[in-house]
């Protein structure tokens, strides 16, 4: 069976300028607008075998599929490129492939009925 990872993110987000911010400084009456100056991301997977990190994709949106392999965890890490060419730093998450796989199809299934 064929498990794929999705990794999401928060994009970066700007707080406009508004008149009530003299008022209450700090944003309290600003709303966060995404930021336009990010043209995409780069994600980039730890591969144990070879001991580095490898490009798995360059997206658009703060959101990546990718097959989760046969490792127990994954860690990966992202960093926006912005409009100008400049990138930001990474960002590093390690996350748990494989913590527990259970069938909720079947009613006699244990775990299932553990949890009832």
């Amino acid at each position: 069976m064929s498990r794929n990872i999705i990794a999401e993110w928060s994009p970066p987000v700007n707080y406009p300028h508004v008149s009530l911010d003299v008022v209450f400084p700090g944003g309290f009456f600003s709303r966060p607008v995404e930021d336009d100056h990010v043209d995409h991301y780069e994600v980039e997977r730890f591969e144990p075998d070879e001991g580095k990190f490898m490009t798995i994709g360059s997206p658009r949106s703060p959101l990546i599929e990718f097959p989760a392999a046969d490792y127990e965890n994954a860690t990966i890490r992202i960093r926006a490129v912005l409009n100008n060419g400049s990138k930001t730093a990474f960002m590093t998450s390690t996350m748990l492939v494989y913590s527990m796989v259970a069938e909720f199809k079947s009613p006699n299934n244990t775990i299932l009925l553990s949890f009832i």
